[in-house]
């Protein structure tokens, strides 16, 4: 299965694939340098949530991206300024995605919150043929 994990700056991206990884989390991470291609949403960054839904609209315009199914993760819903999953796909404008699959699930990746039902989602649409 190839995927990829997109999302802004500290939204937890390296957390959630070492959590998934090694299942582990560690208060040490230190920041990813560089370009990633890894779309995980900071829910807690209301500030970031505009600039999160531009990328993300961006993304789905490009035509190798076409029919794709897309899994976005409100990551940190730990915290407690966290947006719930409706206001994360209101504020993301999931709802107006109508040409492929679109889920969406508050996660933490810090405490492996809503881990297994991301897994389950990735594994169900890898034997689709869906992921990418």
């Amino acid at each position: 299965m190839e995927l990829t994990l997109v999302g802004l700056q500290n939204s937890g991206k390296t957390t959630l694939v070492n959590v998934i990884a090694n299942g582990a989390f560690s208060e040490d991470m230190i920041p990813t340098v560089g370009f990633n291609m890894r779309f995980v949403v900071d829910s807690a960054d209301h500030a970031k949530l505009p600039a999160a839904k531009t990328e993300l609209h961006g993304l789905l315009e490009k035509p190798q991206l076409a029919n794709i199914p897309v899994l976005v993760l409100g990551n940190k819903n730990d915290l407690p300024n966290a947006l719930s999953v409706e206001e994360v796909i209101e504020q993301l404008g999931l709802k107006t995605i109508t040409n492929r699959e679109v889920a969406c699930y508050s996660i933490s990746a810090k405490n492996a919150t809503n881990i297994d039902i991301t897994m389950n989602w990735l594994i169900k649409n890898a034997k689709s043929g869906g992921a990418k």
